[in-house]
């Protein structure tokens, strides 16, 4: 039998199993088999596979010598709930040559494919190697502006590729020089159309045998490799793109067997798949298996992006701090939020966690996450804190307003503590028989005297503006204590921080009765 291995890639000219224990998976053929080839399937939107196939009713009636049966040509089919692909057809006569086409990836938008295939152009074999050519498809299924991408080269062949889910990188498989075996996968940039530099994946994915059928996941790549340490054939493997793990992990049976087990692809969202496989039990030669992955995969990752708000206002909260916990309690990390409100944590697939929000001023809040088991998937969390009406300090009660402030040297309030005076006559209105006593505080900075004066002239002041907008006078008062009231000990003579003065320099709304 001609595995995919040897039909797709027939003209180009294993390690120990890796410590990591891969997921479980559930693994079934599919009725939509052939007795021929049926193998390398692609996702085509939520709901389509493409796949190649050498069935008898494509578009070429000739016969491969390689293995006596019809050149590869493209089908689409729909994906039923339990797996099953139906309603098979050829994906498009216009996309199909009469040479082989096979392994296909598509542009996120589906406007474009990239496809293996015989060097044809111009209506002529141009080399026996193999290059990735990439098509636009319109709306009828045309296949126009066929380009051989610029990486690709008469002395070695290249194919196999995969468009990463944002369309910026293009991965493939290459016998080019200077690799490490036989075939290694490799990563190019695309940008507005243009392609960068091939890029080796290094060692921790390409070995000296041969890797195939790249897939990307996120931040995991599988792949199928032909190394000693596996089933037999081709295996399929998984590891993470960066490198971080030194041993790629076998995902062991029933995915792998003593056949060729390739073209690995998994819907993140449902944690089901397409593999292809030439192991015995089949109904021809390479057949499509669907999987369904049971456990959370090893090397799942996912992050929480987070914010914390106001809940009155909805504005994010500075200084504030998020913390995470795990499942039993166990703090894992605490951070505290800039201007944004915002946090980042990394978490793993498939667990319980706990986030709190907390803020001085404001009642702690706390929710519950289970992650998914979809790799890579952005968790969204929004944590909305109340503020508190009253704090204590120093044994007093105060209203949890923010310090009023002052144009520098004078009474005069500045615009930016309006908010903070109407959330004064908020509460005064709330509690209709709290009396409170306004108190100006300054820092040691200036003269004794000078600093009573203008924090008795600040106190007037307010305890005025609060008149105004309605506040009863005979339930407020207003009183300047200068520097008499440090609350730490930077008093005259001391040298001190502009921080360490600006604690005393203060205001406080204090409940005398409530």
């Amino acid at each position: 039998m001609k595995s995919l291995c040897t039909i797709v890639f027939v003209l180009m000219s294993i390690t120990s199993f890796a410590q990591l224990t891969a997921a479980q998976y559930k693994v079934k053929s599919l009725e939509a088999n052939s007795e021929y080839g049926d193998f390398g399937t692609s996702f085509y939107g939520k709901d389509k596979i493409v796949f190649s196939s050498s069935r008898k009713n494509g578009i070429s009636n000739k016969t491969w010598e390689g293995n006596d049966q019809p050149f590869l040509d493209l089908y689409i089919g729909n994906v039923e709930a339990d797996g099953e692909i139906t309603r098979i057809r050829p994906f498009s006569n216009a996309v199909n040559s009469k040479y082989h086409d096979a392994m296909v990836s598509f542009s996120p938008d589906l406007s474009e494919i990239y496809f293996t295939s015989n060097n044809y152009m111009g209506g002529k074999v141009r080399s026996s190697n193999l290059k990735i050519f990439k098509a636009t498809i319109g709306a009828s299924g045309s296949r126009t502006n066929v380009m051989t991408l610029p990486f690709n080269n008469d002395k070695f062949s290249t194919g196999h590729p995969f468009v990463s889910k944002d369309g910026k990188k293009l991965y493939y498989i290459s016998d080019m020089p200077g690799g490490f075996g036989g075939t290694d996968i490799y990563e190019v940039s695309i940008n507005n159309g243009h392609y960068g530099a091939p890029k080796n994946l290094g060692p921790t994915v390409n070995s000296k045998y041969k890797e195939y059928s790249p897939y990307i996941d996120g931040d995991i790549i599988y792949f199928s490799s032909n190394k000693p340490g596996g089933e037999g054939g081709f295996d399929i493997y998984m590891t993470k793109l960066d490198g971080s793990i030194e041993e790629p992990i076998h995902l062991g049976k029933p995915m792998n067997s003593k056949g060729d087990d390739i073209s690995f692809i998994i819907d993140k969202s449902t944690q089901k798949g397409y593999f292809s496989s030439n192991r015995r039990g089949g109904k021809g030669d390479d057949d499509i298996y669907h999987f369904e992955e049971l456990t959370v995969n090893p090397i799942c990752d996912q992050v929480i992006q987070g914010v914390l708000r106001d809940k009155r206002s909805g504005q994010p909260l500075s200084q504030a701090f998020a913390t995470i916990y795990d499942s039993n309690g166990e703090k894992i990390r605490r951070l505290e939020t800039l201007n944004d409100g915002e946090f980042f944590f990394k978490v793993k697939c498939g667990e319980n966690y706990k986030i709190e929000g907390e803020k001085y001023g404001y009642f702690e809040t706390d929710t519950t996450l289970v992650t998914s088991r979809e790799n890579a998937f952005e968790n969204k969390v929004a944590l909305y804190l109340d503020e508190k009406e009253f704090i204590n300090i120093n044994g007093k009660e105060i209203l949890n307003v923010k310090s009023i402030e002052f144009e520098l040297n004078e009474s005069n309030i500045l615009e930016s503590s309006y908010d903070e005076l109407a959330k004064v006559a908020r509460l005064m209105d709330k509690f209709p028989n709290m009396i409170i006593q306004f108190g100006s505080h300054t820092d040691s900075r200036g003269g004794d005297g000078y600093n009573m004066w203008l924090s008795q002239k600040r106190a007037s002041e307010t305890v005025s503006y609060l008149i105004g907008i309605g506040i009863d006078s005979r339930r407020i008062t207003g009183k300047g204590f200068g520097e008499t009231r440090l609350i730490n000990g930077c008093s005259n003579g001391v040298k001190c921080t502009e921080l360490e003065h600006s604690q005393n320099k203060r205001t406080e709304f204090v409940v005398i009765r409530k």
